[in-house]
């Protein structure tokens, strides 16, 4: 019996290890060269002090903080790649005028992982994108932004409508920003589908990194972070 519904085990381990192997090429990098990027010395000393902690101690978090912001672009292509596995989906790799379709649903769609990945110009970028497409191929294909992390929990499915100096992008019926639970239910047609995803990652990531997946499954912790994002209390 699959682990999942909606996509092979297969695939699904496939997406892991790509996710994990990203993860470990960003980590290397950074350990390697943790002052590529120019590090604020003020803000260094400032933070050292106020954690009373040594300036080692404070590069140890900086690391981490570096590894997890190159890590945001890995984890947008690892959803995706889970996306596009599911049935009627098709993945278009990385760089196209969109990330995944379905032809039968006439959908397309560009995957982020957090709603502020973007910032104004590449948001921009992604609505020509997507709105000229559509004009010059199928004015019935509906586009939409995904953003897998939300702001807040509550689900939505708005106009995007990026601005550029002060101007906004008209609004257009099929051109849409949603959150990525409410996706994962759209492509799916499994309305839990982003919840069981995250419940059956550690033992994914378990039998790929020879883990045992109890110490994650088993914590609380873990759970009470998805629930955070998208579940409102």
């Amino acid at each position: 019996m699959a682990l999942l519904p909606f996509i092979a085990d297969d695939d699904l381990y496939n997406a892991s290890r790509t996710l994990i192997e990203a993860a470990e090429k960003v980590a290397g990098k950074v350990e390697a060269n943790p002052y590529r990027n120019v590090i604020d010395p003020f803000s260094a000393l400032v933070d050292a002090a106020r954690q009373k902690i040594s300036l080692q101690e404070w590069m140890k978090q900086e690391k981490s903080r570096q590894t997890q912001k190159g890590f945001q672009n890995a984890l947008g292509d690892f959803h995706q790649d889970i996306l596009g596995y599911m049935p009627g989906w098709e993945n278009m790799g990385r760089g196209g005028n969109m990330d995944i379709r379905n032809k039968k649903k006439k959908i397309i769609a560009e995957v982020k992982n957090k709603y502020n990945t973007m910032n104004a110009r590449s948001a921009i970028n992604v609505y020509d994108n997507l709105a000229g497409y559509i004009d010059f191929n199928d004015k019935n294909l509906k586009a939409y932004v995904v953003e897998i992390i939300p702001k807040n929990p509550k689900p939505y499915e708005v106009p995007f409508t990026p601005s550029e100096r002060g101007t906004r992008r008209p609004i257009r019926k099929n051109l849409v920003k949603i959150d990525g639970k409410s996706f994962y239910a759209l492509a799916s047609g499994d309305p839990d589908a982003l919840r069981k995803l995250y419940n059956v990652l550690p033992k994914v990531l378990g039998d790929i990194m020879s883990l045992n997946p109890d110490a994650l499954s088993a914590s609380k912790d873990f759970t009470e972070l998805f629930l955070r994002a998208y579940i409102s209390k």
